[in-house]
């Protein structure tokens, strides 16, 4: 049987995707690639005409779908050096931990479950795992597809770069509330690096807020990267490490993700996401 032949890419700058992706001020940003020319409206996104009454109406292309999409993914706050990243080239071959091969499974599950529910999926993703496991890589490529491919609003933050801005916000008159509501409203959102940093009360306070908002609306999707594990795992982390163990841990190894971030917070996220275990060695180490 022969296989049909794989169609040929039309522009080599967008490789037919009608758009281009870049680095720009330490952000992800989208622009549509030179190649995509609209002859109904010739790029303004929008159509002139007379309706059967003669009266003359203005509707929306079928254009501006790009142009909607492209502009949720400028404001989705993916970090710049993410720019290339993407599902296809996440490395799970061997001597790759097996884990990897399941996270990356987990995530293409979780795009096509999310996408045949209409968006009606509350569910999101926990991945764990030490750092240097490509965690932030495949949370930000799920968002990245959800966005370009499917019109989804998406947002990626920092959690312990938020409380930064919400510091500094204090110094100008800022309320906590203007920088913690987009994130809260958002309907995918990506929290990286959750449980960095001391976890005094304040910060914790504002993680039990931003957790519960998203919580008590289950309409909403949150898809989360942290370096702790939970305590079954930390465990068994510790025991598999044996005489390994320098004597020199980082607080990844000497506290769980429920000590770090207290037992209520923990539970909701336990409720409000499947768990992704992630193992294996360091990419950026193995690099070096």
């Amino acid at each position: 049987m022969k296989q049909k032949a794989a169609s040929a890419i039309q522009c080599s700058t967008c490789r037919d995707h009608q758009y281009v992706v870049f680095n720009q001020k330490g952000k992800v940003q989208a622009e549509a690639c030179k190649c995509v020319a609209c002859e109904k409206c010739h790029g303004t996104g929008r159509i002139f005409g007379e309706d059967s009454d003669g009266i003359s109406r203005i509707r929306i292309c079928e254009c501006a779908d790009l142009a909607k999409k492209l502009k949720l993914f400028n404001n989705a706050g993916i970090p710049g050096k993410f720019v290339h990243e993407g599902l296809s080239n996440y490395e799970i071959t061997p001597p790759r931990h097996r884990s990897l091969k399941d996270a990356l499974t987990r995530s293409r599950t979780f795009i096509k479950e999310f996408v045949q529910m209409k968006g009606q999926y509350s569910q999101g993703l926990l991945f764990m795992g030490e750092p240097g496991l490509g965690k932030t890589h495949l949370a930000v490529s799920i968002i990245k597809e959800l966005i370009l491919k499917h019109g989804v609003e998406c947002k990626f933050v920092d959690f312990f770069e938020l409380l930064k801005d919400i510091r500094h916000g204090y110094g100008e008159d800022i309320s906590e509330s203007d920088f913690i509501n987009p994130y809260v409203n958002v309907k995918v959102l990506v929290i990286d690096e959750l449980a960095k940093g001391r976890n005094t009360d304040w910060e914790l306070t504002i993680l039990d807020h931003f957790i519960s908002s998203r919580y008590n609306d289950d309409n909403k999707v949150t898809l989360v990267t942290t370096n702790f594990k939970d305590q079954l795992e930390n465990e068994i982390g510790q025991h598999d490490k044996g005489n390994q163990r320098t004597g020199i841990s980082n607080a990844s190894t000497r506290y769980t993700l429920e000590e770090k971030i207290g037992p209520r917070i923990f539970s909701r996220l336990m409720e409000m996401c499947k768990k992704v275990n992630l193992q294996g060695k360091d990419f950026r180490q193995e690099q070096f």
